[in-house]
């Protein structure tokens, strides 16, 4: 009886109030039920039924096949293209890419492999093979050099790693499902499951060294050794490894492109506040008043996007428990363009898809590049009560939001889907419910309070103009 007991107990000694409690529920020389196992629980279950397929690659040598995950999508939220098509076929694409196999383009699977050599967290990044050229048996530092300046990057294997800086797998995937959640927004980019052979992960670690990789990336890099010494007993033993500690597991995401450093908004350092664009999400008054007119010019259209664009990032990061978006470099942005078409403001990134003859202006958008420093450290955006000053919101974000908290509460696949497609741990998914529960209450009380308007559709404000 002492032995079950302790087992019961996690091996403390129980009072003999909480001895006689348990006892009571047991049948007279019976036991207790056994407990389900949780096959989502960490260090990740390579096995466990996950996503609508799992896509595998042979490593060789014996050892088990690596794996890439196509996630599930959640039915309520907003994925690219028809039916979430665009992000299904970004996302085959991801799945496509076999970190070994020979050839000369992404489309049969061949990619080089390089370390990321700038910035501060080790990933391992997937580079086009040049056109006329095949894949080596194995990349060298000069062939990683070479293709560096000749070729481009695809996509970035990133891992769990927060010892010098903050990259977190479970933020990266659960970034991209909470954006489409939302509406899509952000400009978040498709990110899968992936897993890597240890031993082959160690030859990128080489390579970092051989390639003569400074700062704190090398730092980053060179912690693999210590991990790969005794991977059972390492910090990072459940948040790194797979289950048999024979593989490490990330996320494989699709490399953005075209996107420059946000300087408006970056010169603000820790302080987002003093950006144009927060002050006017932070103005009390109707989106009219302050821009003071409803004309189609670069200023109004710059200021309605860039006002959805600074609440729909507090959000965002709000909810993922953002660290290190005000650390320096991390917020970007790239050129759209927008125009009148149909009684409707669409936009671009393509100028020559802008019909003949349409108003157009452009303007900067904000996109999220840097989604891994989540669901870790301390939530800044908590700390800043950023949450609070939102006094503007798009309706669609805010009827998404109510949405999500309310399915999270009533519907457990919700949660599910979160443990199993983005490696949530049982931690993170209980802080992850509570700051999306809280941004909804405050968002809904200052919408009952006034304090919130939902003026930020770019149809509405401006119909006036096309119709």
């Amino acid at each position: 009886m002492i032995i079950r007991a302790r087992l019961i107990f996690s091996d403390r000694l129980p009072d003999l109030t909480s001895l006689v409690a348990v006892f009571s529920l047991l049948p007279f020389g019976g036991s207790l039920p056994a407990q389900p196992v949780d096959r989502y629980s960490l260090p990740l279950d390579r096995e466990a039924p996950r996503g609508v397929q799992t896509v595998r690659y042979s490593v060789g040598n014996g050892r088990p096949d690596e794996i890439s995950v196509l996630p599930r999508h959640l039915a309520f939220a907003k994925y690219q293209g028809e039916d979430g098509a665009d992000d299904t076929a970004e996302e085959k694409k991801l799945g496509r890419y076999d970190f070994y196999k020979p050839g000369n383009t992404p489309d049969d699977g061949a990619v080089a492999l390089l370390p990321k050599n700038k910035s501060t967290s080790a990933a391992v990044e997937l580079f086009e093979i040049p056109k006329g050229s095949s894949k080596p048996e194995e990349e060298t530092a000069s062939y990683c050099t070479s293709i560096r300046k000749t070729s481009k990057d695809l996509a970035k294997f990133k891992q769990t790693d927060n010892a010098f800086t903050t990259t977190n797998t479970a933020a990266i995937l659960g970034y991209y499902h909470v954006s489409r959640a939302l509406g899509d927004i952000c400009e978040i980019q498709p990110a899968i499951l992936r897993t890597m052979d240890i031993e082959q992960h160690k030859k990128v670690v080489k390579l970092a060294a051989d390639l003569g990789i400074g700062g704190t990336v090398r730092k980053s890099w060179n912690l693999f050794n210590k991990y790969y010494a005794n991977p059972k007993a390492s910090s990072v033993a459940a948040s790194l490894f797979t289950n048999d500690f024979q593989q490490i597991y990330g996320a494989l995401l699709k490399n953005t492109r075209g996107e420059e450093h946000y300087d408006e908004w970056l010169r603000a350092g820790n302080n987002l506040s003093s950006v144009q664009a927060f002050r006017n999400m932070a103005d009390s008054r109707p989106v009219a008043a302050i821009l003071g007119s409803s004309q189609f010019t670069p200023k109004n259209v710059q200021a309605l996007v860039g006002m959805r664009d600074m609440s729909e990032l507090i959000l965002l990061d709000y909810l993922l428990a953002q660290s290190d978006r005000l650390t320096g470099g991390n917020i970007s942005d790239f050129d759209v363009v927008y125009y009148l078409q149909d009684n409707q403001v669409k936009h671009s990134r393509k100028v020559d898809s802008v019909p003949p003859g349409a108003t157009q202006v452009s303007v900067k958008k904000l996109t999220i590049v840097d989604t891994d420093a989540g669901l870790v450290n301390q939530n800044v955006f908590e700390q800043k009560g950023y949450l609070n000053q939102i006094c503007h919101l798009h309706p669609d974000t805010y009827n998404r939001l109510l949405d999500f908290a309310q399915r999270w509460k009533t519907d457990p696949e919700v949660k599910a889907f979160f443990h199993q497609e983005c490696t949530f741990s049982n931690g993170q998914l209980a802080r992850f419910e509570k700051d999306l529960l809280t941004a909804a209450a405050i968002m809904q009380s200052r919408r009952n309070a006034g304090k919130l308007l939902l003026d930020l559709d770019l149809d509405e404000f401006f119909k006036s103009v096309h119709s």
